[in-house]
């Protein structure tokens, strides 16, 4: 039942924001706007969750996910969830 209406509501293009009931299901379902674009670009499909953005994906070129990597916003993201950098 609840696949069922998040299908539906996105079929119909309403906007589900944090707080929104199907918000975490809608999270793992759907790609961000403009990821074929950026995906064209290195013909890969890369997404970082930037840290302060409510766990949204952003697409990113393969340069800006080395970046995001290696620039400290990764461990930022994970402070942000209160998990340390994996070992190794």
């Amino acid at each position: 039942m609840a696949t069922h209406r998040l299908q539906l509501e996105v079929a119909r293009g309403v906007l589900i924001l944090p707080g929104h009931p199907l918000f975490n299901a809608t999270l793992g379902a759907t790609l961000p706007p403009g990821w074929q674009q950026t995906a064209a670009v290195g013909n890969e499909a890369l997404f970082v969750v930037r840290p302060g953005l409510s766990g949204l994906f952003t697409p990113a070129t393969p340069h800006e996910w080395r970046d995001y990597l290696e620039g400290g916003e990764y461990e930022a993201r994970l402070e942000e969830l209160g998990d340390d950098l994996p070992d190794g």
